[in-house]
């Protein structure tokens, strides 16, 4: 199987483990229930979101050297692929909404994988060093699309570093600001029952239901994170150890769509009742489905570190992450020529 293939049933077995347990094991909630739901999985998964989109661009050398003057000029470019472990906890207090849990015990916690094509060019004349990376799926899979399964994954970003002591052989040490953009989701159709959640009208003091009969129902998310870090590195003949430190900020937003041919009370919704919904919390709602996205924002705080076996002009790292404001792990590993 393929490094692709990989990725994309990592994908899948978190969606099976969390959104399709969920939808078949209950008959009815309230709108309530679910808004406060996806309240609690917004915030704490926003944090996770931030620390995931910093995987990448994380390479051992805290300065690569100057792309001119020098000689030979200091360039590189690889991949890497890892991932980063949301805990467990959050995302069982969201399940348990609907009366289930994850149903396996993963001691890291629930895997949130992803991969970065890198670049990193070194600078000019001034010591400093600019990198950029880029991670897409295509919107279609044959292999998920076979078993009704949908994903969207992106991760763009970049940074700067300015380089002190860089005339020291031995020793690196540098500091800078980066940016990443991540956006995701994952989505199932789920046959099993017809979910219904129950809300009041406080004009006709009615309770009404909401039908969502065989619903395709997606976690959405994307994140803005904007870091400034530090990185100090040791280069010795064969390998070089590294450890980094990043203060960032993210901008997220998180949640739930879900599309169906949607009634309320069997009949198809009207203008009065979409006007009610939205009050409620829902995003926007239509005839075919309905969704609901909550912006958050936080600071985060990450160390990461670890060491690559440079054989001529061949980086291998090995990278482990820890997120100090959620106690998250990541690990990645990253292939490269360098110069």
């Amino acid at each position: 199987m393929n490094n692709h293939k990989k990725i994309l049933f990592a994908f899948a077995i978190i969606f099976l483990f969390t959104s399709a347990p969920a939808f078949s094991q209950y008959s009815s909630q309230t709108i309530d229930d679910l808004q406060k739901a996806v309240d609690t999985f917004s915030r704490d998964i926003t944090k996770s979101l931030s620390f995931n989109s910093t995987m990448g661009l994380n390479w051992s050398d805290a300065f690569i050297g100057k792309l001119f003057p020098s000689a030979p000029p200091h360039f590189g470019f690889g991949f890497s692929i890892g991932a980063t472990f949301l805990n467990i906890d959050s995302i069982n207090g969201l399940l348990q909404n609907f009366d289930t849990d994850i149903p396996v015990d993963l001691a890291l916690g629930l895997p949130l994988p992803g991969y970065t094509f890198e670049a990193r060019l070194g600078g000019i004349i001034l010591p400093f060093d600019v990198g950029f990376k880029f991670g897409l799926l295509p919107d279609s899979i044959p292999i998920l699309d076979s078993y009704g399964i949908g994903i969207d994954y992106m991760l763009i970003g970049g940074d700067i570093r300015y380089s002190f002591f860089d005339k020291v052989p031995v020793l690196r040490l540098s500091a800078g600001i980066g940016i990443n953009h991540l956006r995701g989701g994952i989505s199932t159709t789920i046959p099993a029952g017809i979910p219904a959640f129950s809300f009041d009208n406080p004009v006709s003091n009615i309770t009404h239901t909401l039908n969502v009969p065989d619903p395709v129902i997606g976690l959405r998310w994307k994140t803005t994170v904007f870091e400034a870090k530090a990185q100090a590195s040791i280069k010795i003949p064969v390998i070089s150890p590294y450890l980094g430190f990043g203060l960032s900020y993210a901008r997220s937003e998180a949640g739930y769509e879900v599309k169906s041919n949607i009634t309320v009370d069997g009949d198809p919704i009207s203008d009065d009742i979409k006007r009610l919904l939205q009050g409620l919390g829902i995003t926007s709602i239509t005839d075919s489905g309905f969704d609901s996205m909550i912006n958050q924002s936080a600071f985060n705080i990450r160390v990461y570190g670890g060491l690559s076996f440079n054989i001529a002009v061949i980086r291998l790292d090995f990278t482990g992450m820890y997120n100090f404001m959620t106690s998250d792990l990541g690990i990645t590993l990253g292939l490269r020529f360098q110069l």
